[in-house]
């Protein structure tokens, strides 16, 4: 019985002092997307990031961080009689996206690389605000329900608690298949070498951190 006492000690000392090197808080910001493969450009889709997040320090100048968060992506092409473009194009992509990210800080600067991966909650795509599925002679092809995508990032701290950050998120995976198969790549490449012919997900976004006090 004393034994399983002390092991039950070292055990709740042990998460104790592991939980105490976490912090967490909140988070907020704006997505300003696009969907590189529609043919439309400009970060013209505007959208909310919102949830929570878990950081860890390892070094007097790295830590890692992990968000969860509510993200809308998409792309917009609004109207424009000036250049013969009448018709409202939209797509409305809903996420709950999980991005792991390293950090390196100096003074109040910080830079930040990683990968996220996301769950597809919602996907709309409408023309005049009818959604293209019921539109004579066109097809719907569904979004791929989940995302994978690069992040670099910039962070402006204020305080130790309060920080602004930038951050480009880019679609590894496709996030739809061509329609038809043809659609062809766009120029500029990104940064892969090599991808296929579809749509993918790239999107600024801006966010507001705080960190509450250690975990226990």
């Amino acid at each position: 019985m004393r034994k399983l006492n002390i092991l039950f000690f070292i055990l709740i000392t042990s998460i104790t002092s592991v939980a105490q090197e976490f912090s967490a808080g909140p988070l907020l910001g704006t997505s300003f997307s696009q969907v590189d493969g529609d043919n439309f450009g400009g970060y013209n889709k505007v959208g909310i990031n919102l949830g929570a997040f878990v950081s860890r320090t390892i070094t007097e100048h790295w830590d890692i961080q992990l968000d969860i968060a509510y993200m809308q992506k998409g792309s917009r092409e609004a109207p424009n009689p000036e250049k013969g473009k009448y018709d409202d194009y939209k797509i409305h992509l809903s996420y709950i996206q999980f991005p792991l990210v390293g950090r390196y800080q100096y003074k109040q600067f910080s830079a930040e690389g990683g990968l996220s991966v996301g769950t597809l909650l919602s996907s709309k795509e409408e023309i005049d605000g009818t959604p293209i599925g019921e539109l004579p002679s066109h097809s719907v092809v569904p979004f791929q329900d989940i995302e994978w995508a690069t992040i670099f990032g910039f962070n402006y701290h204020f305080t130790d608690k309060l920080w602004v950050n930038a951050r480009w998120f880019y679609s590894i995976n496709r996030i739809r298949i061509p329609y038809d198969g043809e659609i062809p790549v766009y120029n500029p490449k990104p940064h892969w070498i090599s991808r296929k012919p579809g749509q993918y997900n790239n999107n600024f976004v801006v966010s507001l951190y705080y960190k509450f006090d250690k975990l226990l």
